[in-house]
């Protein structure tokens, strides 16, 4: 085992330990085009390497600034590693197959961070996303997309719980304004829509069918002085025919 440097006639540089004239042990490559890998080397193949290919624990720095620090199988990033991309962008946690795949963390130059399950480079699985304007989503997530049932929580202190789909709160669902009014029922690609219970801050209830936040269709309205009208036929929250009811 010794230490020595070689200088390549096509510009690569080796600098590391050597094993019967081959790279074995902690060494450092620099390509001529100006990638770097630094890590644990085996026989003279590249890195801790397994038939010409990166496998174990290494670091590869590339032209771009790009830097990985971590585990490789057969020249792919697998199992446990961090990766900096250019742009700030950091993600922290496990890989297969060069791709986020596993528990970790993304941590984005903008000050986002996504924590949870990751699938084949996206979010999948329980995960909780936080937002530089101090929103905040908890729940879980198919190909990247809010999918399923989740919490989402609003700076302005608004808070919505229930179903999600393909992004968009959809299925039955509880809103929870800072206001203090509450709706809870069904929501259609972001809306709300079909039957609900609509409890307002002052009192009033609304239960019935809603389109768009509006009572549409047969409906009960109640105030809070106590007078309610029941079986009203109302069109987009306008009422069309009503019944009062002591």
């Amino acid at each position: 085992m010794g230490f020595n440097q070689i200088f390549y006639s096509n510009g690569d540089v080796y600098v590391g330990n050597f094993k019967d004239e081959l790279f074995h042990g902690n060494g450092k490559f620099t390509l001529s085009c100006g990638s770097v890998y630094e890590g644990d080397w085996i026989d003279g193949d590249m890195g801790e390497f397994s038939g010409d290919c990166r496998h174990g624990n290494g670091t590869q720095t590339w032209k771009d600034g790009g830097i990985y620090t971590g585990n490789w199988k057969k020249d792919k990033r697998d199992g446990r590693g961090t990766m900096s991309w250019p742009d700030g962008d950091v993600f922290d946690g496990c890989w297969s197959n060069r791709l986020v795949h596993g528990y970790g963390v993304y941590r984005s130059v903008n000050g986002d961070v996504n924590t949870g399950n990751w699938k084949a480079g996206r979010l999948d699985g329980r995960g909780i996303l936080n937002w530089t304007n101090g929103d905040q989503f908890d729940g879980c997530l198919s190909h990247g997309l809010r999918h399923g049932l989740g919490v989402y929580r609003f700076v302005n202190g608004d808070v919505y719980t229930g179903n999600w789909k393909e992004d968009e709160m959809d299925g039955t669902g509880i809103m929870s304004w800072a206001n203090g009014d509450v709706f809870d029922g069904c929501w259609s690609n972001g809306l709300i829509h079909g039957s609900g219970v609509f409890r307002f801050a002052n009192g009033d209830v609304d239960i019935g069918n809603f389109r768009s936040k509006q009572l549409h269709g047969n409906g009960k309205y109640t105030f809070s002085n106590g007078t309610m009208y029941e079986g009203c036929i109302c069109s987009n929250g306008k009422v069309i025919e009503k019944r009062l009811m002591i």
